[in-house]
């Protein structure tokens, strides 16, 4: 997610600082729209992990009925 914020922050900079690649205008601008694409699919792709990360875990954590049940016994 940090790269894909990242990424998006330094093309957000690029197009206010108009910077280019020396092409057209066109060419610059679809480059522009493809890696805000690509840094929203890394976002997107770390908020998923994170996401399956979490679920892993709360499977490993133990359950506050099991924890009642021994104390009491």
């Amino acid at each position: 997610m940090i790269l894909g914020a990242t990424l998006g922050v330094l093309v957000a900079l690029a197009i206010v600082a108009h910077f280019g690649l020396g092409s057209s205008w066109l060419i610059n601008v679809a480059l522009a729209k493809l890696t805000l694409i690509a840094a929203g699919g890394l976002m997107g792709g770390g908020a998923v992990a994170i996401r399956l990360d979490n679920r892993e875990r709360s499977k490993q954590l133990p359950d506050k009925t099991d924890q009642n049940s021994t104390d009491a016994g």
